[in-house]
């Protein structure tokens, strides 16, 4: 293209923006309520999923042993939820790994997790020195020589022995609640060699549910967003195609002409367009902006209040600018031009048949 039909066409495309100045301003406003919707679902989507990343042992069901247990009664339960997790299809753990030379799993899907790893685990997520103290003043009054590192050796720690069981896919409710109400199944002969619940409900620590919500809610937010992104791009279409149109309708005498004297439709067509690209362009520039603004100093906020925390403090929030500037840039940009080219070409379609 010739630089001189370039800025031809430029200078018609900004003539055609401030012709229609009430229409246009309608297009942009339109336009811009679509890329922030977009947008802001965006950003709230990823929030959560950046958040729900960082939550601790999320497909982690825990079972914890009761503290009246000894070693022996702590091995059956271990050997039954062996029995299960070797059955489920969403727990990657195969019973044959537990050999006669293991005393308890040390495996990533399936691992016991000793009063005494609790307790080192706790010490480095607290700090509460006198406490701490307390514990280990007494470490050497338990008895050494029965410890196999399943009970406590030291007498006065409050925690628990526990199983870890870790999930391949959290997404199979179904299977993840047959998995929990086998373990809660799980029994133990007592004295009388009478069959009695081994393991309660209480005793089963799981974020199973949390999982289930927060992707609902994601998934809700996901399609909620979708279908108001298309009603708002179809009325964006809408808008602008009506803006052109009257454009073209003030120049309908001067496209006729043009025709007449043999003027191509690329070249009768590219003012137009160019208005189209020019009301997207801006909607970008101008929805990126306010998306910057929403996200920096309302959204975070707005988050922090619905987790109860003060400034934002208590979530994960990636940094603006490298984390979202150049997707939404680059995605506000795509819907402008789309918007613009697509409503111009159809707005001319009529005043360009042979």
């Amino acid at each position: 293209m010739k630089p001189s039909v370039f800025f031809y066409n430029l200078g018609q495309g900004f003539k055609g923006v401030f012709r229609n100045s009430v229409m246009t301003t309608a297009s942009i406003l339109v336009l811009i309520a679509c890329m922030i919707l977009v947008g802001t679902f965006y950003l709230v989507i990823d929030t959560i999923d950046r958040n729900f990343k960082a939550i601790d042992n999320l497909n982690v069901i825990e079972v914890m042993m009761d503290k009246s247990y000894g070693e022996g009664e702590i091995l059956e339960i271990g050997h039954q939820l062996a029995e299960i997790c070797d059955e489920s299809p969403i727990v990657d753990w195969s019973k044959s790994r537990w050999t006669s030379d293991i005393v308890v799993p040390k495996d990533d899907t399936f691992k016991y997790v000793s009063p005494d790893e609790h307790f080192e685990i706790f010490k480095e997520m607290y700090n509460n020195a006198a406490w701490i103290e307390a514990i280990e003043k007494n470490d050497h009054e338990h008895n050494e020589g029965t410890h196999l590192g399943i009970t406590s050796s030291m007498a006065d720690n409050p925690l628990r022995g526990s199983y870890r069981i870790t999930f391949v896919n959290l997404s199979d409710f179904d299977e993840v609640t047959k998995v929990k109400n086998k373990i809660d199944e799980i029994t133990l002969l007592d004295a009388n060699g009478i069959e009695v619940d081994a393991i309660s409900n209480d005793d089963i620590k799981d974020h199973v549910e949390l999982y289930g919500n927060v992707m609902s809610i994601k998934h809700t937010l996901y399609i909620a967003g979708l279908w108001l992104m298309a009603i708002f791009l179809l009325i964006s279409l809408f808008v602008i195609m009506n803006t052109i149109k009257l454009g073209v309708f003030a120049r309908r005498h001067e496209i006729t002409f043009m025709r007449l004297c043999g003027a191509t439709k690329s070249f009768i067509r590219m003012p137009f367009i160019v208005e189209g690209i020019i009301i997207g362009v801006f909607s970008a520039l101008v929805s990126f902006g306010i998306e910057f603004y929403l996200y920096e100093y309302l959204l975070k906020d707005i988050i922090s209040s619905a987790t109860g925390t003060a400034g934002a403090s208590g979530i994960i929030s990636a940094p603006f600018w490298e984390a979202y500037a150049l997707i939404l840039a680059v995605g506000f940009l795509a819907i402008g031009l789309f918007a613009g080219i697509i409503s111009s070409s159809i707005s001319l379609k009529k005043y360009l048949k042979a």
